[in-house]
């Protein structure tokens, strides 16, 4: 991976900390995520005439409705997992989980070549961010947020697949429009109908975290996509767990969760993958 992709992904990981850390401050507030991915849509218009049309093409339809769908489905389960779960917990499981799965994936299905280098960072960044996770909650909700992380790092898989192959067929800022319009557009009917009253509160009470989240979470991801031009998907995967390190400090230092020797432990895993990575 070259220098320039290398510290894109760590400003990546940098954002998706800090948004998923203001997620878990309103304790995975749906509402609060929905306005704030659908106000981006606003933000983002601008920059999207300028470029073309703004349009897709039709072989890239596809793509966009396929992550639109898994991304729905992503913000639906992260809400449910921050509601159950601690940041500490449910952050390393999901990221864990994903880039493992992603990176799985990559070689089986995109024919990714992985040195031996690259692999052993994999690993080791996948095993650490499962040593810091591990220490899971006691009692019946801790168990949920647990499985809502496991669903979380789930689609985690699938969009990263998919918006893999999508940068072959389309710009990223483009991509990343639609398919979060697409996604909010899919999740708007529930949020009038069920959740109208959170709406209408989130609204009120939360606008500057839902802007932090909209922000955060697209400017974030669009790197990402930029990035996926210029180096494989399972090592820009890899690379951006360095977001589990900077999201666990967050939730021990400002939410007072606890950190043990397992979860330290855990953090120097993923530290020593992020290195084994940069280098292979």
């Amino acid at each position: 991976m070259t220098g320039i992709a290398f510290l894109l992904v760590i400003m990546s990981a940098l954002l998706h900390a800090a948004w998923n850390f203001t997620a878990k401050r309103v304790s995975g507030n749906l509402s609060v995520l929905y306005l704030g991915m659908s106000g981006i849509c606003v933000v983002l218009l601008p920059f999207v005439l300028l470029r073309a049309s703004g349009t897709i093409m039709p072989h890239a339809y596809p793509f966009v409705i396929v992550t639109g769908v898994i991304h729905a489905l992503y913000f639906v389960a992260l809400s449910r997992a921050y509601k159950y779960g601690n940041i500490s917990t449910v952050y390393p499981v999901a990221r864990g989980f994903g880039v493992i799965g992603t990176a799985i994936v990559a070689i089986a299905v995109l024919s990714e070549k992985v040195s031996l280098t690259g692999l052993c960072g994999i690993i080791s960044a996948g095993f650490g961010i499962f040593v810091i996770g591990a220490s899971v909650e006691k009692g019946i909700e801790g168990r949920r947020g647990l499985w809502f992380a496991f669903l979380v790092g789930s689609t985690m898989i699938g969009y990263s697949v998919v918006d893999k192959l999508a940068m072959a067929a389309i710009d990223p800022v483009i991509y990343i429009f639609w398919m979060i319009l697409f996604s909010m557009a899919l999740l708007t009917p529930y949020m009038l109908i069920v959740r109208r009253r959170e709406l209408i509160a989130a609204w009120k009470e939360h606008k500057k975290y839902s802007m932090a989240i909209g922000l955060g979470a697209t400017a974030g991801y669009l790197l990402i996509l930029f990035v996926f031009r210029m180096a494989q998907v399972s090592y820009v995967v890899a690379v951006r767990e360095l977001s589990v390190v900077v999201g666990s400090i967050l939730g021990v230092v400002y939410l007072r969760e606890s950190l043990s020797i397992r979860k330290l432990l855990g953090i120097l895993m993923v530290v020593a993958g992020l290195v084994l990575v940069r280098i292979a």
